[in-house]
């Protein structure tokens, strides 16, 4: 009985310990809470809509996911553009031609109300690259949502190059200015000053990497995510960004810790997409970001935290006044 015993007792454990190593098995799903697929939030001086990526309303797009809405009390449009979104998950990456191209997008989402000020976004493990995602969005202050991403690599062996790639976009609507702006360097020029980086065609020149990122990746003749592997001459110094729009603006903050590269694209949020704007007309450009993750372990948590701020506009050195604050704080806790 005691030799019975004994291998049931392995048997079991056996059984767990492949359970827990299965690709598909989940660690990151809230559990406890009904999913919605659209979810608003109202806290301080911001209005803001959360979807999967589920069509909403008669103007949302399926697909799309993230913040489908970020109004203010200043400005009572939203940023984004209608059809799309905003922080919304577009690609996971390795280095190899991505087929699909939009793999979370096409991946079923859910999306739970967690708190009075909080949702969460969360996509069971994608069925290419096997990557599992919990994004959380927390209303602070007047001004702020931070958002915490969490994921898990269930087939790490997708990544053959080294690395990770996923890669967020959000599309503005409309704004007089489209171009992105960090404190950087270029080529010519090392003396850090505020630049204006502005890609005149969909995928040139549009990813903006920072002064201490050397690191070169592999990409495939054929890789299809354009966005993500042509650079500019820009270097940004510290890892944040921002945009205006009409009175407004919208800053993404970085943690510092993590290896992050801007991309932008001038027609990305365009409704009907070409790689160069038509003359003399106001385009949707894209802002967006990636996050890059160097070899990629299984059953290991990865935590990118960020701040997006979207206030009435003062000046440069106030976000960059944003940044500070902010990341100070992170770096205590």
């Amino acid at each position: 009985m005691r030799s019975f015993g004994n291998s049931l007792a392995l048997a079991v454990a056996l059984f767990h310990l492949i359970a827990c190593g299965a690709p598909g098995l989940q660690h990151l799903e809230p559990q406890g809470i009904p999913a919605d697929s659209a979810i608003r939030i109202a806290k301080g001086d911001l209005r803001v809509v959360f979807t999967d990526n589920q069509a909403y309303g008669s103007t949302h797009f399926a697909r799309f996911n993230g913040i489908a809405a970020l109004a203010h009390k200043d400005q009572d449009s939203s940023v984004f553009v209608p059809q799309y979104a905003g922080f919304n998950l577009e690609h996971i990456f390795g280095g190899d031609s991505l087929v699909p191209l939009f793999e979370p997008r096409d991946h079923p989402m859910q999306l739970y109300r967690t708190a009075d000020n909080q949702v969460q976004l969360y996509q069971s493990t994608t069925p290419v690259s096997g990557v599992e995602i919990l994004t959380i969005f927390t209303l602070t202050e007047a001004d702020y949502i931070d958002i915490e991403v969490k994921c898990l690599f269930h087939k790490p062996e997708f990544f053959k190059h080294g690395y990770a790639g996923l890669f967020w976009a959000s599309y503005i609507d409309a704004p007089d200015d489209p171009r992105m702006y960090f404190l950087g360097t270029e080529e010519d020029n090392k003396e850090p000053r505020w630049i204006g980086a502005w890609s005149g065609e969909h995928g040139k020149e549009s990813t903006h990497r920072q002064i201490s990122d050397h690191r070169d990746w592999y990409y495939a003749p054929n890789f299809n995510a354009t966005l993500a592997n042509h650079y500019s001459n820009y270097r940004f110094v510290e890892p944040y960004f921002f945009g205006r729009f009409h009175n407004m603006v919208l800053a993404f903050l970085f943690d510092a810790n993590q290896e992050i590269r801007f991309s932008q694209s001038p027609t990305g949020g365009s409704l009907h997409f070409t790689l160069i704007p038509e003359p003399d007309q106001l385009t949707n450009p894209a802002w967006d970001f990636q996050w890059i993750i160097p070899d990629p372990q299984p059953n290991k948590e990865y935590t990118l935290k960020t701040r997006m701020v979207y206030k009435r506009y003062m000046s440069p050195e106030d976000i960059s006044r944003e940044y500070q604050s902010w990341s100070s704080g992170i770096s205590k806790k």
